[in-house]
């Protein structure tokens, strides 16, 4: 049974381990990803011994690691620390299952304050973003924003209504998010990138939090500030 592990105990820190299949053969090209309170989103991939190591891990609240490949899942589909600061290795074995995709969707962030790696998908300029814009593709004038997700690939019969977006400001009020697009970055198939529609009911939020689901996972939460 797939699971996700929360492992609380101080005095420790994940850094590398090894990703195995199910006979013990080394997995190579496996998607390694930590997400932390107190860092950007970091990712490596594993080698051709299955070995991956991530540097300049800093202590903190929480860190969470998932590991991710194609046509695999793995025994616990994610391990979460909590107050850990010293060295921790974490193991993890894929299992071949080309019928199924059990992925947790995870939002990739560009700084140790969990903002969105987010861009203006007309104008390519980042945060924070007005709802509407007269510098735009579009004849509604709305704001659409990419955002970049790894863990969200889709099935060979799903589409984008396997995939669902939503913003929440800071008094908890929830505001579906459109999604307009979903598709590869070029080179680098296993980060996607994801535009989606902001909303008039955010426009004077300053702020908002962002998340995804598929599947019945929920990713984690970034940050995009917002202007009227």
């Amino acid at each position: 049974m797939m699971m996700n592990q929360t492992v609380p105990k101080a005095g420790t820190n994940l850094k590398c381990g090894t990703v195995t299949d199910n006979n013990g053969q080394p997995l190579a090209g496996v998607t390694m990803i930590l997400v932390s309170q107190m860092q950007p989103t970091q990712i490596v991939f594993t080698n051709q011994t299955g070995n991956y190591e991530f540097t300049n891990v800093f202590g903190g609240p929480s860190r969470t690691l998932t590991a991710s490949k194609a046509g695999y899942t793995f025994n616990i589909l994610s391990i979460t620390y909590i107050f850990s600061f010293s060295d921790e290795t974490a193991s993890f074995i894929g299992t071949p299952t080309p019928l199924t995709l059990v992925q947790i969707p995870i939002l990739l962030t560009r700084d140790s304050f969990q903002h969105a790696l987010a861009l203006d998908s007309a104008s390519l300029v980042g945060e924070p973003f007005g709802v509407s814009s007269t510098v735009n593709f579009s004849n509604d004038h709305r704001t659409r924003v990419s955002l970049f997700a790894a863990n969200l690939d889709l099935g060979a019969n799903e589409n984008l209504s396997a995939v669902t977006a939503e913003s929440e400001d800071s008094l908890g009020n929830v505001f579906p998010l459109t999604i307009e697009s979903l598709v590869a970055v070029p080179s680098l198939p296993w980060l996607k990138q994801l535009v989606v529609k902001l909303p008039d009911e955010i426009a004077n939020k300053i702020e908002v939090r962002v998340r995804i689901k598929a599947r019945g996972f929920t990713s984690n939460k970034v940050i995009i500030k917002v202007k009227p």
